[in-house]
């Protein structure tokens, strides 16, 4: 196995940085066993793609396709295929195919600039009709990874491109960055891909199921799920429906809200764990899903519901053995002001599947 070497990420909420501590605490302090993991929420497949490093069987889900894209690039796929001088090509019109202008007609001056969103109309209708599978994925991976590189805050909730266009100094973002071209950008995704594109030696497999109707099984299941702000009532869905409107490209006209400023995008948008009112509920199911398996589930202590109110939720299943580790303050990104968020690894340990093995000191003849 190579060094470990993780993608680069720009998901809110990602765990990128901190999924070593949470991998040493599943393994050496709950010492929990495990040969497959489920990663229920697996957005961008940070945990699934330590796992997969780790040499497990690794099952990527998610409810959206742009990120189940993401997880067939990264968890089931082995290799690159995509090379800089096809992905360019992608930029250019092909007389066979009668393109559609639906960036440029609906999202003008709200995301990216004319340039960009006629450069977008044009190569994802290319990447749609490619038969290629691994060039495919790997098309649809830099393109999303430069769309979120290029947007203040990397979201799109906000329809706020004068921010980027005017913006001067400020501690949001990077506008060096957000200038840089696609074609740019595309050097720097395509080489992150070809390093981090790896066999295992495993069958691991993405899927796009809605966390509670997913029907996977695993020894391991990780849960990540939304989590919810007192002050904020913006929907995980709203931060990355662009992306799953490029997905469906030719579905966006029927699909999008024009009441919202930001013109959402409907497509895979879920009641499921994204009101804080049903949270606890969608929970309890979830977690009933999977009382075969050991569980694993991050939260943040500012989050709704309360770590205390998960916790006693948690400890309702006598199956499990719930063990609670404060993983200390994490700020996620562009919230590196608020010194008082806290990460919580909740470990949930199957008393049928866990077994504790006396030390001879402790044992009887």
């Amino acid at each position: 196995m190579p060094n470990i070497v993780l993608p680069q990420t720009r998901y809110y909420g990602s765990k990128r940085k901190i999924v070593h501590q949470i991998w040493n605490i599943i393994v050496n302090e709950a010492k929990i066993e495990f040969d497959s993991v489920l990663d229920v929420f697996g957005g961008s497949a940070s945990f699934s793609y330590y796992a997969k490093l780790k040499q497990k069987q690794v099952f990527y889900n998610d409810i959206f396709q742009f990120n189940t894209i993401i997880g067939r690039k990264l968890i089931e796929q082995n290799t690159n295929e995509l090379t800089y001088d096809i992905a360019v090509e992608l930029f250019n019109k092909v007389p066979e195919i009668t393109y559609l202008n639906h960036i440029a007609n609906y999202y003008k001056e709200i995301y990216f600039t004319d340039e960009e969103n006629n450069q977008i109309d044009i190569y994802i209708q290319n990447v749609l009709a490619l038969n290629n599978e691994n060039i495919k994925c790997s098309a649809f991976y830099i393109l999303f990874q430069s769309c979120l590189m290029k947007r203040p805050y990397n979201l799109f909730h906000r329809r706020n491109l004068n921010m980027r266009l005017n913006y001067t100094t400020g501690n949001f973002g990077n506008k060096q960055t957000w200038e840089r071209s696609f074609e740019e950008l595309f050097i720097r995704f395509i080489n992150e891909l070809n390093q981090v594109c790896i066999d295992n030696g495993r069958l691991n497999t993405a899927h796009n199921y809605s966390a509670l109707n997913c029907p996977l099984e695993a020894d391991l299941v990780y849960i990540d799920p939304p989590y919810f702000k007192k002050e904020s009532t913006t929907s995980y869905h709203s931060k990355y429906h662009f992306l799953e409107g490029l997905v469906n490209y030719y579905d966006i006209p029927n699909n999008i809200n024009f009441n919202k400023k930001n013109r959402e995008i409907s497509i895979n948008e879920s009641k499921e764990f994204e009101d804080k009112n049903n949270f606890l509920k969608d929970l309890g199911v979830l977690i009933n899903n999977h009382q075969n398996s050991h569980i694993v589930m991050s939260y943040r202590n500012n989050g709704i519901p309360t770590i205390n109110e998960i916790s006693e939720l948690l400890k309702t299943y006598d199956v499990f053995e719930v063990l609670e580790y404060n993983l200390g303050k994490y700020n996620y990104a562009l919230n590196k002001n608020n010194l008082i968020n806290e990460e919580i690894l909740f470990v949930c340990r199957n008393l049928k599947r866990h077994v504790v093995v006396s030390s001879p000191e402790n044992s009887t003849v």
